[in-house]
């Protein structure tokens, strides 16, 4: 079964300046944003709540994490604390288990080409850049 692309959330096309009034859902579920950073779950070990506290506190910053995407950031901590607690010990990941982890991974844009996808919400120029092209001033 071939499937496209996998749709992208609304603030990231708004961030990436790719967002367009005629593509969008018009029902398309929008949640609180977090503002005030929940402190580490408590099960996470140390690696799971170092990641939890550097890659949520600048998800927070960069306006993108919303409250229903916590549950996500904990299942991606805990996934690697585990891949950590596997790698300190010399015991090799799982095809598997690592493919979670990068799609994981993906979902915050944490790899290059996620990263690629998501633009840091910087203000955008207006108009057709391209206006000038062949003309003289």
């Amino acid at each position: 079964m071939a499937r496209g692309r996998k749709p992208t959330a609304p603030n990231l096309k708004v961030l990436a300046g790719t967002d367009r009034p005629d593509r969008e859902v018009p029902d398309a579920p929008e949640y609180d944003l977090v503002d005030d950073f929940p402190d580490p779950p408590q099960y996470l070990n140390a690696d799971g709540a170092e990641m939890w506290n550097n890659i949520g506190r600048q998800l927070v910053a960069a306006r993108v994490l919303q409250v229903v995407d916590l549950f996500s950031l904990e299942q991606l901590c805990f996934q690697w604390q585990c891949f950590r607690r596997k790698a300190k010990a010399s015991i090799e990941s799982t095809a598997a288990e690592t493919t979670a982890l990068k799609a994981l991974f993906s979902e915050f844009g944490m790899t290059p080409a996620s990263r690629a996808k998501v633009s840091a919400g910087q203000e955008k120029a207006k108009g057709n850049k391209f206006g000038n092209n062949g003309k003289r001033n």
